[in-house]
């Protein structure tokens, strides 16, 4: 592979993330801007506003969040694992509406939702069938890069061959994948089992079902970057205690006062009617503090794993991360000179 190859896959890796950002950004602009839009008003959650003048922000917003959190090829198994699941239910949470909030009486008319059924029916249909296509196509071209290219994982960004003894996940975390995506199936497969048989109750409850688990899983992302900083940084092999206090737990640990904070407020008769507001914002705002941290950290790496195995190459192995190239017209490193 070309070193200029390589640089469009370090920038197209690097620029996924930071789009998702911004993108997150969309969701709390817009409705900061209609809460304040003629007489300035807050509906008791984001996904309220889907019935108002921000709908289209609201959707394009989850619909580019989730997509990015499908494709970004996660730090390890676990946070893969999220990432897929969280960014599959903002799908679905962008599609399935939630119910009308009137608490601002005239601001918004009476919604007509003659049509929601049908309008979720077709959403979440079309989400069906397209995501089946989009699987069938990595089955197929994951099965064809094996067989043409390596036995490799999967469609890894390019780097140099792990060597022997390098840091590989950690059992324990490959374990909790595992876990993980048999939970995934399971809400997914109940979700699945209501569109099927039960449309009414589908039309109902999934999009609280869908927008619980999606956070859920964005907070199951930044408990398990913490615990797998720790264990880079303090393995199980050395002496001596592992610190669990590090960047991202400090962000968890706010977050989790934060979201108590609030609840706590609500029930002394503080912002009573936007709880569920309230702590979407501190969620969405804890994990865009999260994934910028994690972009810096990872910036020139695909995974922490690959981070620490080149900071401490000690052991006399050259590894060499994604690199910086600033001419695009670099000769490839495979090819002989004359």
């Amino acid at each position: 592979m070309t070193q200029s190859h390589e640089a469009a896959v370090l920038n197209t890796y690097r620029y996924l993330r930071l789009a998702t950002i911004p993108l997150l950004l969309i969701l709390l602009i817009a409705v900061g801007l209609e809460s304040l839009r003629g007489e300035p008003c807050a509906l008791g959650s984001i996904s309220a506003y889907f019935h108002t003048p921000a709908r289209g922000a609201f959707i394009g917003g989850l619909f580019a969040v989730g997509a990015c959190l499908i494709v970004y090829k996660g730090n390890d198994p676990l946070e893969d694992v999220l990432l897929d699941f969280s960014g599959f239910m903002a799908l679905v949470v962008a599609l399935v509406p939630t119910v009308v909030d009137e608490s601002c009486g005239a601001k918004y008319p009476a919604q007509n939702l003659d049509l929601t059924a049908e309008a979720v029916r077709n959403n979440i249909t079309t989400l069906l069938i397209a995501t089946a296509l989009a699987v069938g196509a990595k089955w197929w071209l994951v099965r064809r890069d094996r067989r043409r290219v390596r036995p490799a994982d999967d469609l890894d960004l390019p780097m140099q061959p792990m060597p022997e003894g390098a840091p590989a996940h950690n059992g324990a975390v490959v374990r909790w994948a595992r876990r993980a995506s048999w939970i995934c199936l399971v809400i997914l497969g109940v979700e699945l089992g209501l569109f099927l048989f039960w449309p009414d109750t589908f039309k109902d409850v999934s999009h609280g079902v869908a927008a619980v688990t999606m956070v859920l899983g964005v907070i199951g992302v930044m408990i398990a970057n913490a615990r797998g900083l720790a264990r880079v940084e303090h393995p199980a092999d050395e002496p001596g205690p592992r610190f669990w206090v590090n960047r991202y737990s400090v962000v968890a640990a706010v977050m989790f006062v934060l979201l108590g904070l609030t609840v706590v407020a609500h029930l002394n008769g503080i912002a009573e009617n936007h709880l569920i507001l309230i702590l979407e914002i501190v969620v969405i705002l804890n994990f865009l503090v999260f994934w910028g941290m994690q972009t810096a950290e990872l910036w020139d790496y695909p995974t922490r794993e690959d981070k620490a195995a080149a900071e401490g190459s000690a052991q006399g192995v050259s590894i060499i991360p994604f690199e910086r190239f600033s001419a695009p017209d670099v000769p490839p490193r495979d090819v002989p000179g004359p």
